[in-house]
């Protein structure tokens, strides 16, 4: 080959690297356009899931699509636990289930946890070696290319989001900037269910009693009626009355009176089953919901009740005092065919124990 052909296949060559790169290159911003669009769409789509549950299969489905992954795992800090921090597998889609669960960090050492500490994402072009330290992912995954973001809302680490796939080098530093972008659509969606469900909370809790309000007793009452109705079932009421509620706040004053009533709320909560619902009926009143209860047994989770108060020494400031309740039950569908039947029935069965001599259940006649 003479010199001129070596120059002629040279160009040549050269040509076709410079058309491969530009191509490589479009394919690039191609790539880089779908994601941001799909970030787009991530964004109005999470902005409108209404539960935790929710932004959390919108997440899996759209991160593990968008970057082709194994495995999508959403982690995030429980809230109801501040004293002792443990991060909640909320949002996984993987063949391997199992090895995301949720673990305390103080327990087990994870990388997770450290990203979610430092807020700072990482890429492991293999994270093969890290395994070996790595406690909180169960071994015998197939974790190589892994990205991990913590998602973060005002300087504020709300857990952390884990993408991987089966081989090395999956992910580049181009796509894991996309990834982090998603994690912060992500921690903006996860934040504002957290916020709707904490207002949802506030509307439906009494603010002195910490008991549901009787705007929620009176929907959850008429639920449970109905769900007892068509599933053959039994559903009994209690309305809770303190008795001579009106010396104590003439006695003590009425701040103390609103502590008295906020023990009593915890006495009562205290002593009731857990598949039973206490609300703050009004002033000193109190309603238990009972699903699944005919009268006799409603009768004798009342009686238990009574009996708590009665024994229960309350706080009134330098004080102990004593006090007791009276109390109605009536029970559907023996007493009662409809909600509002149940309410009076209930209701007129507590103002005879009042009748009575107080400090007594009574039940529908």
């Amino acid at each position: 080959m003479d010199l001129m052909q070596t120059i002629l296949w040279g160009v040549v060559a050269l040509l076709f690297c410079m058309v491969a790169y530009f191509y490589l290159q479009q394919k690039k911003a191609d790539y880089k356009t779908r994601a941001l669009i799909k970030v787009i769409e991530a964004s109005q789509e999470l902005g409108s899931s209404a539960t935790i549950e929710k932004v959390m299969q919108v997440v899996c489905d759209m991160v593990k699509a968008l970057f082709k992954a194994d495995n999508v795992a959403v982690y995030l800090l429980d809230e109801e636990n501040p004293e002792q921090p443990v991060l909640r597998a909320k949002g996984v889609q993987s063949a391997h289930a199992d090895t995301f669960t949720d673990f305390n960090p103080e327990v087990t050492s994870s990388t997770l946890w450290v990203v979610m500490k430092e807020r700072k994402g990482v890429l492991f072009s293999d994270f093969k070696d890290q395994a070996q330290n790595e406690k909180a992912l169960a071994k015998g995954t197939d974790l190589r290319s892994v990205m991990m973001s913590p998602l973060m809302f005002e300087s504020k680490a709300l857990g952390v989001m884990l993408v991987s796939y089966h081989q090395p080098g999956k992910y580049s530093q181009e796509v894991f900037g996309l990834y982090s972008m998603m994690a912060n659509q992500v921690a903006l969606a996860v934040r504002n269910v957290q916020l709707q469900l904490g207002m949802a909370a506030l509307a439906i809790t009494d603010s002195l009693s910490g008991l549901y309000t009787h705007g929620y007793f009176q929907d959850h009452l008429g639920k449970e009626v109905t769900k007892a109705k068509y599933a053959n079932q039994s559903c009994a009421l209690m309305i809770m009355d303190m008795d001579f509620f009106k010396k104590v706040n003439d006695n003590y004053g009425h701040p103390q009176g609103d502590a008295l009533l906020k023990q009593l709320g915890g006495v009562i909560k205290s002593v009731t089953r857990p598949m039973d619902t206490v609300c703050r009926y009004g002033g000193d009143e109190f309603t238990i919901t009972m699903p699944e209860t005919n009268r006799i047994s409603a009768v004798v989770v009342a009686e238990r009740i009574r009996q708590a108060v009665e024994e229960y020494e309350f706080v009134l400031g330098s004080n102990i005092v004593h006090i007791t309740v009276s109390g109605g039950v009536a029970a559907f569908p023996e007493d009662a065919t409809t909600k509002k039947e149940l309410l009076e029935k209930a209701d007129q069965a507590m103002y005879e124990a009042k009748h009575k001599g107080r400090n007594k259940v009574c039940f529908a006649a």
